[in-house]
């Protein structure tokens, strides 16, 4: 994608050439992106329309931003870096994770990370094991598989008794996933403002002007400041440097997971042709069956 700089603007910041049509909009799936909107002091608006569209049983007025960096207990513990922490007036923890590649054992990931604000706030609480509740958002651009998996978009989870789900261990740690490739209204059904917030959430980035049903007062901030070509020359670079090494983390780990699979279907064909031929089938046919080589065969 080649890139040509515009003259220095007004505030003496070099800026992308606004007339570029690959970038109007960064894509919020982005870690630097997210942050950018959502984790920056005086856009606590914006990140209590987001979570007001998560959440909206939660009723936040205001919201404080928290310190996002959590070190372990011992100094060799491994340092946790939330992209978002924050509390509202009524003393809940809200934690929220952007998740824009599959990675291992994410839902234990977020298990994990649940275990900071907890320790927190038995440390700075009087002694008692009395815990505020705490939310712990992980946003997807995947589906959680298994069985975790559901139709709906937003799901949340708590400690409950395996034999009877009406009664939970707890009600203060909630984990809450927002699959958003199970989001699947077009833009003209989206009539709620939660439901432009969770589409923008996966579709910014490919936006080339603000679409008519968007013009929203509420959402003109967010709109401006995920605006690509109004960021300084040094915003944008890292911007894109992040953006492609995101892409690039993708595609090694759809790699990874073709090459997965392909070596387990080789496995199966083997393990096939060697039940196969202790039945006594001929070679030609298991051949035939499984596509593994009459060499290969012999040696079986």
């Amino acid at each position: 994608m080649k890139k040509e700089k515009s003259k220095v603007s007004a505030q003496g910041a070099a800026v992308i050439n606004p007339n570029d049509e690959d970038i109007r909009f960064i894509d919020l799936r982005v870690d630097v992106a997210f942050k950018r909107v959502f984790a920056t002091p005086g856009n606590e608006e914006l990140l209590k329309m987001l979570i007001d569209s998560i959440l909206p049983n939660l009723h936040v007025r205001t919201l404080v931003l928290g310190n996002q960096e959590n070190m372990g207990d011992n100094r060799d513990d491994k340092k946790t870096v939330f992209d978002i922490k924050a509390t509202t007036e009524d003393g809940e923890t809200v934690v929220i994770e952007m998740q824009l590649a599959e990675k291992k054992d994410f839902n234990d990931r977020l298990v994990y990370y649940s275990t900071y604000p907890i320790r927190e706030q038995v440390r700075s609480g009087d002694k008692k094991y009395s815990l505020a509740p705490l939310y712990i958002i992980a946003i997807m651009d995947f589906s959680m598989d298994g069985d975790r998996t559901t139709d709906n978009v937003i799901n949340s989870f708590c400690i409950r008794n395996d034999n009877d789900i009406s009664r939970t261990l707890t009600d203060n740690v909630h984990y809450v996933t927002v699959e958003l490739p199970k989001f699947k209204k077009s833009m003209s059904d989206l009539k709620t403002l939660s439901d432009r917030v969770i589409w923008l959430l996966r579709n910014m980035g490919s936006l080339k002007s603000v679409p008519e049903n968007f013009k929203d007062k509420r959402l003109e901030k967010l709109f401006d400041i995920s605006n690509f070509t109004a960021m300084t020359y040094e915003e944008q670079m890292d911007y894109l440097a992040k953006f492609h090494a995101e892409l690039d983390r993708a595609a090694e780990l759809e790699a990874a997971i073709d090459k997965g699979l392909k070596r387990g279907m080789e496995e199966g064909k083997l393990e096939t042709a060697t039940k196969l031929k202790a039945a006594g089938v001929s070679l030609d046919i298991i051949s035939q069956c499984t596509g593994v080589p009459m060499d290969i065969l012999k040696n079986l």
